[in-house]
């Protein structure tokens, strides 16, 4: 009688060759482009360049993954969704960008003043619901996302999300007052 194994799935036949890499792609491309453009709306360029990008990193880790089709439909939303990311971080000002400035608006001395001030306010308000903040507004991500960093609820991050706002808010709008009646003193 031949063992093949525990029922736990272990097998102890040694392991088959790895899986064609070419074979894959020629399997799964069409669809990774397919997501990419469709779901996330990434133009066809990069999309293409994005679907290799995810080829290259399957190459590095094809031994240890178990169902490929699955691993590279997630490679390929993740990998898009950090397109989008810096994307946002990397756009670029369009350029009739001077005729929507507003001259009427503080100058730079205003404005760093106000980027103090809510330097400021940030630092009132508790750890949880300013790295909750962080993630969102600075790095881009969902709230699904913040979630599964955190290791919790969409609902809660929300909540933090909501609460954060509105502490940061009242401590802001306090430190500006606070601000501008030293200002009035000084006249």
């Amino acid at each position: 009688m031949e063992t093949t194994g525990g029922g736990d799935g272990s097998s102890s036949k040694p392991p088959g060759p790895p899986p064609c890499v070419e074979d894959a792609y020629k399997k799964h491309c069409e669809l990774l482009r397919h997501i990419a453009g469709t779901k996330f709306n990434i133009p066809p360029a990069d999309a293409d360049a994005i679907v290799s990008e995810v080829f290259t990193a399957y190459l590095l880790r094809r031994d240890t993954v178990r169902n490929a089709r699955t691993w590279l439909i997630g490679a390929v939303c993740h990998a898009s969704r950090a397109y989008w990311r810096e994307a946002a971080r990397t756009s670029q000002l369009p350029e009739d960008a001077s005729e929507l400035v507003d001259t009427n608006g503080p100058g730079l001395e205003g404005q760093i003043l106000d980027r103090v001030t809510m330097a400021r306010a940030l630092a009132q308000i508790s750890y949880k619901c300013r790295e909750a903040l962080r993630m969102y507004y600075a790095e881009g991500y969902s709230a699904a996302e913040i979630a599964t960093r955190l290791g919790t609820s969409s609902g809660y991050v929300m909540q933090l999300l909501h609460t954060g706002r509105k502490q940061v808010r009242m401590a802001y709008d306090a430190l500006k007052a606070k601000r501008q009646e030293n200002i009035a003193k000084k006249f």
